[in-house]
């Protein structure tokens, strides 16, 4: 039994009629009688009587069919699977996050993804930017964002160097200040994190270079816990766009005013992907758009005008 006898068979059943079954399939009625004949043939028992110009179906044809609508309806189902593929709207995407992002940004991008791709299961898991490194590069994300500190074995990556801004206390005397330098902020008591981030040791530079003090009164691992620090008014402290943009979402957001800082800090984060992975379509697209939400974090850092 082929796919095209199955089709014809169905098509009697559903129509009782030859002609009718014949119009419904785009055949010619001698074409369709001659599909029911050889399936009749292959099988071994009669699917029809003839009665007056119309067909019975057998038991057995009843039977049957019962078993072969099963497996139209499976079609269906795997042709409708195929038009979401298409459309990317059927899969599951594991996304990696390094910590800052985890708290807002990277929600919101997949939150707008998802509203797009109702069908779509995704996982996000929030690491440290080395152990997104190494769980990308053991292909267990298919996507994930990261700082990027050093080479990149079997991952692929697009870079973006982000210009880091300076969070002041709102009531801070320096909040009106256009752009901070280590001249404004030498011996402020400021807020970093732990000495070996690449945006501490160029802070580090920057006011070496100017003969400022940086006076370092806290340090965090992470930037999203030391915007507190800054709302207590302990500080000012440097800190990457991402972790500001997030910040908007807080209750308490008017608490911090974000100045540019010269000389330029840069944080470099890359979209990260499995290097002998295939992408999918899907990741593809999620991709696309946590591409673009950066870029426009490069044009204008967040908090900015």
């Amino acid at each position: 039994m082929n796919l095209r006898q199955m089709e014809a068979f169905r098509a009697v059943m559903l129509t009782g009629s030859v002609s009718e079954a014949a119009t419904r399939l785009f055949k010619t009625q001698p074409a369709v009688s001659m599909m029911i004949a050889a399936l009749e043939a292959e099988i071994g028992f009669q699917l029809f009587e003839r009665r007056k110009k119309r067909l019975y179906p057998t038991p057995e044809a009843n039977y049957l069919y019962s078993e072969i609508e099963g497996i139209f309806s499976r079609i269906h189902d795997v042709s409708q699977t195929i038009k979401d593929i298409q459309n990317k709207q059927y899969g599951f995407l594991r996304i990696g996050c390094m910590p800052g992002p985890s708290y807002s940004f990277m929600p919101d991008l997949i939150a707008d993804f998802l509203d797009e791709h109702p069908k779509v299961q995704v996982s996000m898991q929030t690491r440290t930017s080395d152990g997104i490194k190494e769980w990308t590069a053991s292909a267990q994300y298919d996507v994930a964002l990261a700082e990027i500190t050093g080479p990149l074995p079997s991952i692929e990556a697009e870079i973006f160097d982000l210009e880091c801004v300076c969070a002041v206390p709102a009531g801070h005397a320096l909040a009106s200040e256009p752009v901070l330098t280590p001249q404004l902020l030498d011996g402020e008591p400021m807020i970093t994190l732990y000495p070996d981030h690449a945006t501490v040791h160029s802070l580090s530079r920057a006011f070496d270079a100017a003969g400022c003090q940086l006076s370092v009164r806290v340090r965090t691992r992470f930037f999203i816990p030391a915007l507190r620090f800054v709302e207590r008014g302990l500080g000012i402290c440097l800190m990457d766009p991402i972790t500001v943009a997030s910040y908007a979402s807080f209750a308490c957001a008017k608490q911090i005013v974000f100045k540019p800082f010269r000389p330029v800090v840069p944080l470099r984060v890359g979209i990260l992907f499995p290097a002998h992975t295939p992408r999918s379509q899907m990741t593809e697209a999620f991709a696309e758009q946590l591409r673009q939400s950066l870029q426009i974090l490069q044009q204008a850092p967040a908090g900015l005008p």
